[in-house]
């Protein structure tokens, strides 16, 4: 009986957050209804094939994409400023639709104060990258797929929730010798959590 409760209580988080996602950032019947189409269609041979930067640029780019994602298990945007061009952008598309963008690093760093405040203290997130590819298409432009899976720890339970799984596509810009991200684009496997995906 406690088992079955605690089912409930899961379910019924899970249902509050995705039911707060969807009113603080757009109602979904009107984020399918829009037809903005996304800035980036992923093909499915996308770097497959790459040319691997140099051996220090890829740790250094490596070391900014685990920093991001610390700074969002962290629920955090201190540091993020310094990891992103003025002109960065951050967007996420259900299958060909444009669900959110947000352009400049002032916009970016808002919407993941807002996603921060959405989420408060209801849970742990963590963000899992794996698989990420790199591709130099110059000195000073790298282009990168890495599969994310994130997940949710309510303090009721002692395993964590799985929120959704995505393909983050990335592009990383050399700004004063220092890699920083040009482009963040999500594209969950689920277009459903696509609102609130981070």
């Amino acid at each position: 009986m406690a088992s079955m409760r605690k089912r409930h209580s899961v379910r019924s988080q899970l249902a509050a957050l995705a039911l707060a996602a969807t009113a603080g950032l757009s109602l979904a019947s009107s984020a399918e209804a829009q037809t903005t189409q996304c800035t980036f269609m992923l093909r499915p041979d996308y770097l497959r094939t790459v040319q691997n930067p140099a051996l220090s640029d890829r740790q250094e780019i490596m070391d900014l994409l685990h920093r991001y994602n610390w700074a969002l298990d962290d629920s955090s945007d201190q540091g993020v400023e310094n990891m992103l061009l003025d002109g960065a952008t951050y967007e996420t598309c259900a299958g060909r639709n444009q669900l959110e963008k947000k352009t400049g690093k002032a916009q970016v760093i808002e919407y993941l104060k807002q996603i921060n405040s959405l989420m408060g203290d209801r849970g742990r997130r963590r963000h899992i990258e794996s698989n990420t590819l790199l591709n130099l298409v110059d000195k000073d432009t790298v282009e990168g797929k890495s599969t994310i899976v994130v997940t949710i720890q309510f303090a009721e339970i002692e395993t964590p929730v799985l929120d959704y799984t995505a393909t983050m596509i990335t592009t990383f810009k050399r700004d004063a010798g220092t890699w920083k991200f040009a482009m963040v684009l999500v594209l969950p496997d689920g277009p459903k959590v696509a609102l609130r995906a981070r």
